[in-house]
């Protein structure tokens, strides 16, 4: 037994039933643990290391490990008891017995009992990445004699940190459920990168965003040729390689793992996937490139160029005028992922993204002799840039993720970048970062490396990953928006808002591209030369925030870069490896005072009042001191700074303090009304108001004020929505049910007071509304004219059927799509209903979100977000 609890050897385990086919993976092997597992790691193995070379193919299939319960909580109490280990107990009434595990990982569930079927007991089991039942996985288990397992799909294996057995048949006597476990897979991995600095979060983001995609590859195994990084833990029917989101995953195996064969093998997998993901095929060519740069290896970059060239050329078709684009990631303002993908800042992201790969890969195939690839792609890239840079104003109207894709392509200039920086609609303003997909937050995290815009990334890695953290999360969530924990919408370990699917994965690796950000630009280490022959160490965070010391290691084809400052200390260390050049290895100059001295004594540089001395091979300039061309070797100094000019932390407070949450909203949130229900008139509705689906044959209600143009609810299916704005169409519960909502009552008149009052006295009430169709969240555009005077509008919502609905909304203005008020939380309403008020002077859309409950996650998924009024005044 590991020091964790965890169990490989089974023997005991397995001698009561047949292994094969039970046990399909060979258990852990060829390998040892090497000191301890490292501060902030969630991963068991993270100090197991693995002979891969001894394991030879075998490194790509999976092994597996048993998990005992670490404990288990009973409901009600009464019908328990606790067994004669924490993995056991005994049943003696109906309930539900919760397990939690130390971490989410890739597993399937087993316990034994020899009297359950003989007491005519009976139970099923619901798994989950969080602490509410996932019951779309609640199923019986199979029973092999005494030995009963939960098997969801032919591997097995799923996202599991949580399991709920629901005992369904107490039966005659009481009875035992023992041994109860995990058992788990693992792709041999060896964590050949690392990191640690004096702040302890920024560790576990590290290994957090590591451990993710650890856990998430695919190896060969059951229905699977393996090797490759995969792109979700549990099997929600997408868990396969996805070109696009191996780009980020990959950025950060680099430097964790530096598995290059099996990231050579994943792109060589992914080569021929021809999805209609058209910004995925550019991003594909990226991820080609990027391995190249880290290996240098150009065999295989060779081997590639013929899909590296059909995808560029294909990318050229798509940016022609008449081009289309499928999909372009999930932030609202490129088109919320499947909605509305030709929104222009869409396609200016794409374009940026084209003209970067077709300018690195023409730069690439020239230093490898192909002077006419190098040529045509020049061109191509050429072409691209002249569109994107028409006028000398051209980025002014480019928004945030346009703009970063821009600076990462290397098409714009210092000053270019400096005025994005500055400019609130771009980066200048916190609130505005990346939301929703923290995807998108891995484009813009390199871009602010590219730009020394340390604080705006430290900003961006705190509040953005270090909320998934904050919430308990061991692994990096598919989507998350910072303003869900403003707004108290998830407790610690719950399952996240649902904005686009009614399934959000908790352990997605395209959100680990903080792990690559904090050792390319925290730590500072990055190749200057494909395959790390020249690289350079450039530390960026010491300063801030008080840290006092960062630490690393990187891998290499030639052998393993390490790094070591600290300030307290006063000392540096650098191993350079062998093949290997450092070019220049930076000391941030952080005192009025600096000298900098080798171990011997000597001194290679001193600045003060009166005397500047540096050695030859020392160089400074405002931001650092910089020792050149370290050849192989271990090299210590020493340093000492006499009036330290060390930042208090400017992100202590003002805007870019992570903790902040008291933004200057444009918008102003006025509060819930839980208490007036459906009686509306007089009190809502001074300047108008539209009721969805409560006039005749389902139509709408409306009287608008002479400044909104119209009021339009859109799901995400079909693609619609804006601006610009869609047709004035409603889709209603009549037309496209939401997958839980009881729509099927919508239309019906009633007498029921929570059900909103037709604006004729005379007339009953209808029971009518929105809902999302076929999606996790709707939207509602409000069209206001430009020189509108400041409105309230009032939102009606009614969880009509009592099922617990909750729902956040995320409130945007309607041109910028900025967020403009807090998120706001509405929940515990199906008593009365409930008015949410909001004021403005422009046009909005607003988002309604599924948000998990403990109630409505038992139906199946949560159920759907509605809206039934909105009115204005």
């Amino acid at each position: 037994m590991l020091a964790t609890g965890i169990v490989i050897a089974f023997g005991a385990v397995c001698g009561l039933f047949p292994s094969p086919p039970l046990h399909p993976y060979p258990e852990i092997h060829d390998g040892q643990r090497v000191g301890s597992i490292a501060e902030g790691s969630p991963d068991p193995f993270q100090n197991f290391h693995w002979d891969l070379d001894g394991l030879g193919a075998d490194r790509y299939g999976y092994q597996q490990y048993t998990d005992p319960a670490p404990n288990l909580t009973f409901t009600p109490a009464s019908s328990f008891r606790a067994g004669h280990d924490p993995a056991s107990f005994e049943v003696h009434g109906i309930g539900v017995a919760t397990v939690r595990f130390a971490q989410e990982a890739a597993c399937w569930i087993e316990f034994n009992s020899s009297d359950m079927v003989s007491a005519g007991g009976a139970l099923d089991i619901s798994i989950s990445e969080g602490s509410l039942p996932g019951e779309v996985y609640r199923i019986k288990p199979t029973q092999y004699e005494s030995l009963y397992r939960l098997e969801t799909n032919n591997q097995l294996y799923e996202g599991i940190w949580y399991a709920f057995v629901n005992i369904t048949s107490a039966g005659s006597r009481p009875w035992t459920v023992s041994n109860f476990r995990r058992v788990c897979q693992v792709v041999p991995t060896n964590y050949v990168g690392s990191f640690h600095s004096s702040d302890a979060l920024l560790n576990r983001i590290w290994y957090v965003g590591a451990y993710t995609i650890k856990v998430t590859q695919v190896g060969a195994g059951i229905d699977s040729v393996g090797g490759y990084l995969g792109s979700e833990l549990k099997d929600r029917g997408d868990r396969i390689a996805f070109l696009g989101d191996a780009h980020a995953t990959q950025a950060s195996a680099l430097v964790a793992f530096g598995n290059f064969d099996m990231l050579t093998r994943s792109n060589n997998y992914t080569k021929d996937i021809q999805n209609d993901i058209q910004p995925y095929w550019v991003m594909w060519v990226l991820s080609v490139l990027d391995l190249y740069d880290a290996t240098g290896d150009k065999d295989t970059l060779l081997s590639l160029q013929p899909w590296i060239e059909k995808r560029l050329n294909f990318g050229l078709v798509v940016a022609a005028p008449t081009g289309s684009l499928r999909w372009s990631r999930d932030d609202e303002r490129m088109g919320f992922g499947f909605q509305s993908p030709d929104r222009p800042e869409a396609f200016r992201a794409f374009l940026a993204l084209l003209a970067g790969a077709s300018r690195r890969y023409a730069t690439v195939i020239g230093a490898l002799g192909n002077t006419t690839a190098a040529t045509v792609y020049h061109s191509l890239a050429q072409n691209v840039t002249s569109r994107i840079r028409n006028g000398t104003d051209w980025f002014s109207k480019w928004g945030m993720h346009a703009s970063a894709d821009a600076i990462n392509a290397g098409l714009v200039t210092p000053i270019e970048a400096a005025a994005m920086l500055g400019n609130m609609g771009v980066f200048g303003d916190p609130l505005q970062l990346p939301s929703l997909s923290i995807f998108e937050s891995f484009f813009v995290l390199r871009a602010f490396g590219k730009m020394n815009a340390t604080l705006q990334a430290m900003y961006l890695i705190k509040r953005h990953y270090g909320g998934m953290l904050a919430l308990g999360a061991t692994t990096t969530w598919e989507r998350f928006d910072p303003q869900w924990t403003d707004a108290g919408c998830l407790a610690p370990e719950s399952p996240p808002v649902n904005a686009m699917n009614s399934d959000t994965s908790m352990a997605h690796p395209w959100a680990a591209g903080a792990t690559a950000w904090l050792t390319t630009y925290g730590l500072g280490v990055r190749a200057t030369a494909p395959g790390f022959v020249r690289w350079v160490a450039l530390p960026t965070i010491v300063d801030l925030d008080q840290l006092t010391s960062v630490r690393g290691t990187v891998p290499t084809p030639n052998g393993v870069i390490r790094f070591d400052l600290n300030i307290t200390r006063g000392t540096l260390r650098v191993d350079v490896p062998a093949g290997t050049v450092a070019e220049r290895i930076g000391l941030p100059m952080l005192g009025a005072g600096f000298r900098l001295v080798t171990t011997a004594g000597t001194t290679l540089f001193s600045n003060d009042s009166t005397a500047l001395k540096s050695a030859t091979n020392v160089e400074h300039d405002d931001r650092y001191l910089y020792v050149l061309g370290l050849t192989p070797g271990n090299y210590e100094l020493a340093f000492e700074m006499h009036q330290p000019t060390m930042s208090v932390g400017p992100m202590l407070a003002g805007p870019w303090n992570p903790s902040n949450t008291s933004f200057l909203f444009p918008a102003t949130y006025h509060g819930t009304d839980k208490v007036t229900s459906g009686v509306w008139r007089g009190k809502y509705g001074a300047r108008g108001y539209k009721l969805f689906a409560m006039g005749p044959n389902g139509t709408d209600i409306e009287r608008l004020p002479s400044f909104i143009h119209g009021v339009y609810a859109a799901s995400i299916d079909p693609p619609q929505g804006g601006p610009p704005y869609p047709k004035p169409d409603t889709v209603s519960c009549k037309s496209a049910k939401g997958r839980v909502y009881a729509c099927w009552q919508w239309g019906t008149t009633t007498n029921d007071p929570r059900v909103l009052e037709n604006p004729e006295p005379s007339e009953r009430r209808v029971l009518g509304g929105v809902t999302s169709k076929g999606w996790a969240s709707f939207h509602l555009d409000v069209d206001v004219e430009e020189s509108s005077p400041r409105f309230n509008i009032t939102l009606f919502m009614l969880d009509a059927d009592n099922l617990s609905i909750r729902q956040a909304l995320k409130v945007r203005d309607g041109r910028t799509l900025h967020t403009i008020s807090p998120m706001i939380l509405v929940e515990d309403f199906s008593a009365v209903g409930a008015y949410v008020t909001i004021e403005y002077n422009g046009p909005m859309r607003i988002r309604f979100n599924e948000v998990p409950s403990p109630k409505g996650n038992k139906l199946g998924f949560p159920p759907r977000p509605v809206l039934s009024g909105v009115f204005f005044d």
